[in-house]
């Protein structure tokens, strides 16, 4: 590996355009009729900007550091002795009393940390490449000029002079975190301040990989012995909600891998751990098990005397077990993703909402196939399954059925409007909260979904009592649906793809290597989110063949879903770039902060470190 791709591979994206200019320089040399004054003026240049950039970032670590009452910088905060704060008793007693601020706490101090660590590896490249670039000159035209650059300018500079102030701040953390946040459990410490490697991809043991290649081939054969049985009509409608589920699970895992390998830091946006969270090898693997499953129960429906168990039982079964495997309480089968999933769910809407839960709404939006399957499931087992002899065919009807199918065209109306409502909520809460009128028309755009539901709930009530008005509910519906997809295709391209800015149809900046991917996700967004349309129009419809054409066109959704999330992060990640946000922010910090200055004013005898202002 040459040094400009290791250059590349250990850069911060998110830092990339505070970097040395290292290509542009390099061209520099190449020319022979180059002057001397102006490379290394060019030189001078680029070295300003390294300088102020570090000294910002270290300023920022500086007032952070402060915050947690870390550095003293003339002895003279009480509380402090040789740089330190001595913990009393009576704080300790109150430690577990608010676990939650003391849980923010330790990740403002682990997330410190790791931008301590970027800022150092930041210094020691752009030093590195300086270097290279003198030396590389002085080679090629024989001269002593970039040595004696380097001699007056570079190492009299800031960016060496502050080399090891972050080595100094990251040990103060250690010590900081050993002794007052974990209790002296120094291998615990150590587990929380750990650097993720960077410019190596990510390492996974051999087992995991065996699994993966043991569950896909797995599956492929269980699908060559599905695909050969006849009669797999009436097992559409059970199984095809998990189906959407594994379909989406695999893409999603096709994505965290387009993501990684593109520099999209996917961990920063969703705000996960950045030392323990899921790879894409995870994704597959929980994938492929699943896909297993799924396929094994197909089988075993098919073939319901080999086991002895009435057909109708094994849809129920396999979805009890993904139930099961969810609620899981236990530590196995990926326990801290588990809860933060249920909790970005569950309390969406009634917490501050941020980048992961709108995301996580948005997944909804595309999984509404999967939500009214699993109604039609609890439907099937409610009205159509005799259960006083439970081993006759499948599609026996109970006599409650007819009420249930009454009920069934509200609540599929309205099960429709969930995953919207939910997004719509979200943006006006976005509105009341920042007062940006981009907010309620991000909220109207999901409220054109009402009108859909609302038009095609109209339109089947009119056409089963064989009303007068189903044509003009019927155009209604249609012109909804238009409208629809007109502002939902607009708003893909032009605000979540940040596309449509400039560059022919893109923008400036692009992420992904080649201009045909944009180019094709744009035409795949517009033809798929017609498909989507037509999803939504015959989900109303309940007839057979309305059902298998539905059943085709929800998988194209998730895939749509899919192409969506690549580009949606990629602009979200450039907004990051735009900041220089490289990890997550805690704005609790200079609040409280200000909070404590603001008592110290009024009594000298309160401690001034922040872990006080939770512990005391």
């Amino acid at each position: 590996m040459n040094f400009l791709e290791h250059f590349n591979a250990l850069m911060i994206p998110e830092w990339k355009k505070q970097y040395v200019s290292y290509e542009v320089n390099y061209s520099y040399q190449n020319q022979s009729n180059l002057v001397c004054k102006e490379f290394f003026a060019t030189c001078d240049k680029e070295l300003m900007k390294v300088n102020l950039f570090c000294s910002e970032k270290l300023s920022e670590a500086c007032e952070k550091m402060a915050s947690f009452g870390i550095i003293a910088h003339d002895g003279s905060v009480p509380g402090l002795v040789g740089g330190y704060v001595i913990v009393h008793s009576e704080a300790q007693r109150h430690m577990n009393r608010k676990k939650t601020e003391l849980r923010k706490l330790k990740m403002a101090v682990g997330e410190l940390y790791l931008s301590l660590a970027f800022l150092q590896s930041y210094q020691e490249l752009n030093y590195k490449c300086f270097c290279k670039i003198t030396k590389k000159y002085d080679a090629m035209f024989a001269s002593q000029h970039g040595s004696q650059w380097r001699d007056e300018r570079l190492d009299t500079s800031f960016l060496y002079t502050v080399k090891s102030h972050c080595e100094q701040m990251m040990f103060r953390l250690e010590v900081r975190t050993y002794e007052l946040l974990e209790g002296g459990n120094q291998q615990k410490a150590m587990r929380r301040l750990e650097v993720p490697q960077r410019g190596i991809e990510q390492t996974v043991g051999q087992w995991i990989t065996f699994r993966i290649g043991v569950s896909c081939g797995l599956t492929v054969a269980l699908l060559a012995f599905i695909a050969i049985k006849d009669h797999l009509k009436p097992l559409i409608q059970l199984y095809r909600g998990s189906f959407l589920l594994i379909e989406f699970l695999l893409l999603m895992g096709l994505n965290i891998y387009c993501w990684r390998k593109s520099g999209i830091n996917h961990v920063l946006i969703f705000e996960l751990g950045p030392r323990h969270h899921l790879s894409h090898h995870h994704i597959f693997e929980v994938a492929g098990h699943l896909a297993v499953c799924w396929c094994a129960s197909v089988l075993a429906c098919l073939h319901p005397f080999l086991l002895s168990i009435p057909q109708q039982l094994h849809p129920l079964f396999f979805h009890v077990l993904l139930l099961l495997l969810l609620l899981n309480p236990t530590a196995a089968c990926h326990a801290q993703s588990r809860r933060w999933l249920l909790c970005k769910v569950l309390t969406a809407p009634f917490q501050p909402t941020g980048f992961a839960e709108c995301w996580l709404a948005d997944q909804l939006n595309s999984l509404s196939p999967l939500i009214l399957s699993l109604w039609d499931l609890l439907g099937f087992y409610i009205s159509k399954i005799n259960w006083i002899s439970v081993s006759v065919c499948v599609f026996v009807c109970a006599p409650e059925s007819m009420d249930w199918e009454r009920h069934s065209k509200v609540a599929t109306c309205l099960l429709q409007c969930f995953p919207p409502w939910l997004r719509f909520a979200q943006c006006v809460r976005h509105f009341w909260s920042s007062g940006h009128s981009i907010h309620l028309l991000n909220a109207g755009k999901y409220s054109t979904v009402f009108l859909m539901v609302t038009f095609a709930g109209l339109y089947n009530t009119a056409r089963g009592n064989h009303n007068c008005y189903v044509s003009v509910y019927l155009y209604l519906w249609a012109m909804a649906t238009c409208i629809s997809v007109v502002v939902t295709v607009s708003w893909d391209l032009r605000m979540d793809w940040g596309l449509l800015r400039g560059n022919g149809l893109l923008k400036e900046q692009l992420v992904y290597s080649r201009e045909v991917y944009y180019y094709a996700a744009m035409l795949a967004d517009v033809l798929l989110r017609l498909s989507w349309a037509i999803n939504i129009l015959l989900a109303q419809m309940k007839d057979s063949d309305a059902a298998s054409v539905s059943s085709l066109l929800a998988p194209l959704e998730v895939l749509r879903r899919s192409i969506w999330n690549l580009f949606r992060l990629e602009n979200e990640h450039l907004r990051n770039c735009e900041q220089c946000r490289a990890v997550r922010d805690f704005d609790f910090l200079n609040e409280t902060a200000n909070d404590q200055q603001k008592k110290n004013s009024t009594s000298q005898h309160n401690p001034t470190c922040l872990p006080f202002t939770y512990l005391w």
